[in-house]
């Protein structure tokens, strides 16, 4: 993420009070928490929240996901992720933010209507690990595929969220203004 290009996102963004019923109820508490910050363009169709990417510690690092609503609820109401993709891929690193970013502008597409993106903080060893399993470049990022038609350790991610070893968080959200 690039921290210049952010902050004046925040700085150059309008007002959304007049959107903010269109949050879901965990979106607008990350905003009214300070958690996510506005950085809605002017003339923009959605309402944009962000944050910046997190530190990891010396033994971690950070893999995100682009989400659609149906999968971020399931995560949040069940902290795990559901079985409903067949490669759900999580991509690495800073690459891997900017990979996610281009399902939300637009410049990468998939069926599933991607309206957030989650940072996982995940131990490196276990990364490692996922990367022999299954793991392919994708416009320069790490994708590593958790699902039945790729490395199938979906459950042991799963697992490691719920025992705490893995941690996560959601640093972007695009959500419509129109009512739908």
């Amino acid at each position: 993420m690039d921290e210049k290009k952010f902050e004046e996102s925040v700085k150059n963004a309008v007002s959304i009070n007049g959107y903010l019923k269109r949050l879901l109820p965990h979106e607008l508490e990350l905003y009214e928490n300070g958690q996510l910050f506005n950085i809605t363009h002017d003339g923009s169709s959605s309402i944009w929240l962000e944050t910046y990417s997190s530190i990891p510690l010396e033994d971690k690092i950070n893999v995100y996901r682009p989400m659609g609503d149906q999968e971020i609820l399931y995560l949040i109401e069940n902290n795990q992720l559901p079985s409903t993709q067949p490669y759900q891929a999580i991509i690495e690193g800073e690459n891997g933010r900017i990979y996610a970013n281009k399902y939300l502008n637009g410049n990468k597409w998939t069926d599933t209507n991607p309206t957030t993106i989650v940072e996982f903080t995940v131990p490196i060893d276990f990364m490692e690990f996922l990367k022999e399993k299954q793991m392919k470049i994708e416009d320069g990022a790490l994708s590593i595929g958790l699902g039945s038609k790729a490395g199938k350790c979906l459950p042991l991610f799963n697992e490691k969220i719920l025992n705490g070893q893995i941690t996560y968080r959601i640093v972007k959200i695009k959500r419509n203004k129109s009512k739908k």
